[in-house]
């Protein structure tokens, strides 16, 4: 397992995967900065980052032609081992937010940026993670925080790293589909505001409530709403969070 730290990149995925590109990277190799420039999460969404407070990590898996698991599975699988590592640092109410960030005492700590490569089959895998670690502060971010203000302590952030890359490789390397319903169940038992009602945005910007019922085999968010229970797509609906 091969680690390159370095000082400052726009982003640790597109780091990996210009190597990646260029055919001079191995399976399980982990890509780390205290300074990145350029974070993004989902969709295109930006990601705050603050130099030396901040980790991004990114790990590759290359898969085998014979090993070839489902990215739904692949994000059950991860976020939760990411979740794993941070809930080990301290005592808080620790969720996932569908699809894949992480949440303390109800505040965003974390998230994961999935990325595959496909050439007629599931050629690779990046597994992108950003924490706010020891921030005093996440400016403009009301729903986020950094665990030193969740937890009351700072983290060390050379042995944070060291864990989830640690983690993200042995959920890559244990991943198997007859685990495929029981990753499901434990990514479900995970969530943040399961069966609590809430407000939500779907991608035509209407607005309405529901409870959110879990993760289905398919990937999809199934909601409980006034009209029966309805499946939304990654990117079709967002959950509305509302201050404390």
């Amino acid at each position: 397992m091969i680690q390159i730290k370095i000082d400052a990149t726009e982003s640790t995925n597109d780091y990996l995967k210009l190597m990646l590109r260029q055919g001079v990277v191995q399976d399980g190799t982990a890509v780390r900065t205290l300074n990145q420039t350029q974070g993004r999460g989902q969709r295109g969404a930006d990601w705050y980052f603050e130099k030396y407070k901040s980790l991004a990590i990114s790990v590759l898996k290359i898969w085998n032609a014979s090993d070839q698991p489902s990215p739904f599975h692949l994000q059950w699988v991860i976020t939760q081992s990411v979740l794993t590592v941070l809930r080990e640092l301290g005592t808080a109410t620790w969720h996932i937010k569908w699809p894949n960030d992480i949440m303390a005492d109800g505040k965003k700590v974390a998230g994961l940026l999935i990325e595959h490569q496909f050439k007629g089959r599931l050629q690779s895998s990046i597994f992108g993670v950003g924490v706010n670690v020891n921030n005093s502060a996440i400016p403009q971010w009301p729903h986020a925080a950094s665990l030193a203000q969740v937890l009351g302590k700072n983290t060390d952030l050379d042995r944070l790293a060291q864990g989830l890359i640690q983690a993200i490789n042995q959920a890559c390397g244990t991943i198997h589909q007859n685990n495929f319903l029981t990753d499901l169940a434990e990514f479900n038992r995970s969530l943040f505001r399961k069966d609590i009602l809430s407000k939500f945005e779907d991608d035509q910007q209407r607005v309405f409530t529901g409870c959110i019922q879990g993760v289905t085999q398919c990937g999809g968010l199934l909601i409980k709403t006034e009209n029966g229970l309805e499946t939304y797509a990654s990117g079709t609906v967002k959950l509305i969070l509302t201050e404390s």
